[in-house]
Protein backbone atom coordinates (compact mmCIF):
# COMPACT_ATOMS: atom_id res chain seq x y z
CA UNK A 1 0.00 0.00 0.00
CA UNK A 2 1.55 3.28 -1.10
CA UNK A 3 1.27 6.34 1.11
CA UNK A 4 0.08 9.50 -0.53
CA UNK A 5 0.57 13.03 0.83
CA UNK A 6 -3.20 13.70 0.75
CA UNK A 7 -3.93 10.60 2.83
CA UNK A 8 -1.49 11.78 5.52
CA UNK A 9 -2.95 15.32 5.40
CA UNK A 10 -6.49 14.08 5.98
CA UNK A 11 -5.48 11.94 8.95
CA UNK A 12 -3.62 14.89 10.51
CA UNK A 13 -6.68 17.11 10.01
CA UNK A 14 -8.91 14.47 11.60
CA UNK A 15 -6.51 14.22 14.54
CA UNK A 16 -6.54 18.00 15.08
CA UNK A 17 -10.36 18.09 14.84
CA UNK A 18 -10.58 15.35 17.47
CA UNK A 19 -8.14 17.20 19.73
CA UNK A 20 -10.24 20.38 19.62
CA UNK A 21 -13.48 18.44 20.07
CA UNK A 22 -12.12 16.58 23.10
CA UNK A 23 -10.62 19.72 24.63
CA UNK A 24 -13.38 22.27 24.15
CA UNK A 25 -16.69 20.64 23.31
CA UNK A 26 -16.95 17.69 25.68
CA UNK A 27 -17.02 18.48 29.40
CA UNK A 28 -13.88 17.26 31.15
CA UNK A 29 -14.26 14.18 33.32
CA UNK A 30 -11.68 13.48 35.95
CA UNK A 31 -10.66 9.92 36.72
CA UNK A 32 -13.71 7.64 36.54
CA UNK A 33 -16.36 10.37 36.50
CA UNK A 34 -17.16 10.04 40.21
CA UNK A 35 -15.04 12.97 41.36
CA UNK A 36 -16.15 16.58 41.32
CA UNK A 37 -13.92 18.82 39.18
CA UNK A 38 -12.75 22.18 40.50
CA UNK A 39 -11.08 25.04 38.64
CA UNK A 40 -7.43 25.89 39.29
CA UNK A 41 -4.72 28.28 38.18
CA UNK A 42 -1.11 27.13 38.53
CA UNK A 43 1.60 29.68 37.84
CA UNK A 44 5.27 30.25 38.52
CA UNK A 45 7.25 33.02 40.21
CA UNK A 46 11.05 33.06 40.52
CA UNK A 47 10.75 31.64 44.07
CA UNK A 48 7.74 29.30 43.94
CA UNK A 49 4.81 27.75 42.14
CA UNK A 50 1.42 29.10 43.16
CA UNK A 51 -1.71 26.95 42.93
CA UNK A 52 -5.07 28.69 43.30
CA UNK A 53 -8.26 26.65 43.36
CA UNK A 54 -11.94 27.53 43.63
CA UNK A 55 -13.61 25.40 46.31
CA UNK A 56 -16.79 27.23 47.32
CA UNK A 57 -18.74 25.67 50.17
CA UNK A 58 -15.78 23.66 51.47
CA UNK A 59 -14.44 23.97 55.01
CA UNK A 60 -10.64 24.19 55.31
CA UNK A 61 -10.67 21.09 57.55
CA UNK A 62 -12.18 19.09 54.66
CA UNK A 63 -9.17 19.74 52.38
CA UNK A 64 -6.05 17.56 52.29
CA UNK A 65 -2.89 18.67 50.49
CA UNK A 66 -0.03 16.24 49.86
CA UNK A 67 3.26 17.53 48.45
CA UNK A 68 6.31 15.66 47.24
CA UNK A 69 9.40 17.04 45.51
CA UNK A 70 7.70 16.94 42.10
CA UNK A 71 3.95 16.81 42.68
CA UNK A 72 1.12 18.34 44.69
CA UNK A 73 -2.26 16.70 45.29
CA UNK A 74 -5.41 18.44 46.55
CA UNK A 75 -8.30 16.30 47.70
CA UNK A 76 -11.38 16.45 49.87
CA UNK A 77 -15.13 16.10 49.78
CA UNK A 78 -18.19 18.25 49.27
CA UNK A 79 -20.54 17.03 51.96
CA UNK A 80 -24.17 16.78 50.97
CA UNK A 81 -26.65 18.79 52.97
CA UNK A 82 -28.49 16.52 55.38
CA UNK A 83 -32.19 17.27 55.69
CA UNK A 84 -35.03 15.17 57.06
CA UNK A 85 -37.76 16.09 54.58
CA UNK A 86 -37.61 14.88 51.01
CA UNK A 87 -37.19 17.44 48.27
CA UNK A 88 -38.58 17.23 44.79
CA UNK A 89 -35.73 18.69 42.74
CA UNK A 90 -36.41 20.30 39.40
CA UNK A 91 -32.70 20.88 38.86
CA UNK A 92 -29.75 19.83 40.99
CA UNK A 93 -26.33 21.30 40.24
CA UNK A 94 -24.74 21.86 43.63
CA UNK A 95 -21.65 19.73 44.00
CA UNK A 96 -21.46 16.73 46.27
CA UNK A 97 -18.88 14.02 46.44
CA UNK A 98 -15.13 13.78 46.54
CA UNK A 99 -12.63 15.83 44.62
CA UNK A 100 -9.05 14.96 43.77
CA UNK A 101 -6.54 16.73 41.53
CA UNK A 102 -2.83 16.01 41.19
CA UNK A 103 -0.36 18.35 39.50
CA UNK A 104 3.11 17.41 38.34
CA UNK A 105 5.56 20.28 38.71
CA UNK A 106 8.30 21.11 36.17
CA UNK A 107 11.00 21.57 38.85
CA UNK A 108 11.51 20.23 42.38
CA UNK A 109 9.95 21.97 45.37
CA UNK A 110 10.62 21.96 49.13
CA UNK A 111 7.65 19.89 50.44
CA UNK A 112 8.37 20.85 54.07
CA UNK A 113 7.97 24.57 53.24
CA UNK A 114 4.63 24.34 51.42
CA UNK A 115 1.99 26.71 52.80
CA UNK A 116 -1.75 26.89 52.14
CA UNK A 117 -4.35 29.56 52.86
CA UNK A 118 -8.11 29.50 52.38
CA UNK A 119 -10.31 32.58 52.12
CA UNK A 120 -13.77 33.14 50.62
CA UNK A 121 -13.81 29.73 48.93
CA UNK A 122 -10.38 30.18 47.31
CA UNK A 123 -7.50 27.88 48.19
CA UNK A 124 -3.98 29.20 47.61
CA UNK A 125 -1.01 26.85 47.92
CA UNK A 126 2.53 28.22 47.78
CA UNK A 127 5.05 25.61 46.66
CA UNK A 128 8.60 26.99 47.22
CA UNK A 129 11.15 25.83 44.66
CA UNK A 130 14.05 23.77 45.93
CA UNK A 131 17.25 25.76 46.40
CA UNK A 132 19.13 23.61 43.88
CA UNK A 133 16.77 24.59 41.06
CA UNK A 134 16.58 28.34 41.69
CA UNK A 135 18.73 30.36 39.31
CA UNK A 136 21.87 31.77 40.92
CA UNK A 137 23.37 35.05 39.87
CA UNK A 138 27.16 34.96 39.88
CA UNK A 139 29.06 38.18 40.44
CA UNK A 140 32.18 38.51 38.32
CA UNK A 141 35.25 39.43 40.36
CA UNK A 142 37.95 41.70 39.06
CA UNK A 143 41.42 40.16 39.43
Amino acid sequence: MALTPMREFVSLRDAIDKLFEDSFIRPPMLFDGTTVPFAVDLYETPEAYILKGALPGIKPDDITIDATAGMVTVKGEYKEEVEKKERSYIRRELKSGGFHRAFELPLSIEPTKVEATFKDGMLEVTLPKAEVVKPKQIKVKVV
